[in-house]
């Protein structure tokens, strides 16, 4: 979700720039937030501040989610990738099975997509689980993995695509960075996902 559907660093830096100079600790750039996520709590918080005490680190982290679920609100028309909405319609009109598969935790994933208003979409909704590997095999679980893809923005996202044996596709115009990463294919826009599939479909 982060990252490939939803631009959730803009939340994390807003409750960041409330909690963390009230705790002594420097205000990270987006770009630092978005290299960091992905991580589930607290290292993603000891990923962004790696030279402070890891219980400060660690309580600030609490207190920063608590914030964010004060501003989801107001940030919830931002939050969404351009074209993720459009995408989501798109598979569901064509029948086609939604899966999501988050190392972010419960209460900040469903926040996300209730707020958002993209729940409903999404026949599985595995999170704040560590082992993504573990988690799309679960997804899987008996389906004809020639009809499965991946789409991530994350190392662990191909690795775990990889280990299941099916197709996986960065998300370039979330947090995936093409030259750094190793997916089998990259889209530019979440609408670029169609042409993807034309090319791995036998029809």
């Amino acid at each position: 979700m982060d990252g490939t559907l939803s631009d959730s660093a803009i939340l994390t830096l807003e409750a960041l720039n409330r909690i963390a100079p009230n705790h002594e600790l420097p205000v990270p750039s987006i770009d630092a937030i978005r290299r960091a996520t992905g991580n589930a709590n607290p290292e993603f918080y000891y990923i962004l501040f790696p030279e402070f005490d890891r219980d400060l680190v660690r309580s600030v982290g609490l207190l920063v989610e608590k914030e964010e679920q004060k501003i989801l609100p107001l940030l919830c028309g931002k939050l969404l990738f351009e074209g993720c909405l459009e995408l989501l319609m798109r598979l569901k009109e064509n029948a086609i099975r939604i899966c999501l598969a988050s190392t972010g935790d419960n209460d900040h994933v469903f926040s996300i997509l209730k707020t958002t208003g993209i729940i409903g979409f999404f026949d599985t909704i595995l999170c704040g689980r560590p082992d993504k590997t573990e988690m799309l095999r679960e997804i899987i679980d008996g389906s004809d993995k020639a009809g499965c893809l991946m789409v991530g923005d994350m190392r662990k996202d191909y690795d775990a695509a990889r280990a299941n044996g099916i197709v996986s596709i960065g998300a370039c115009y979330g947090y995936c960075v093409k030259e750094t990463s190793s997916f089998d294919f990259y889209i530019h826009a979440p609408l670029d996902l169609f042409s993807v599939i034309n090319t791995l479909s036998p029809c």
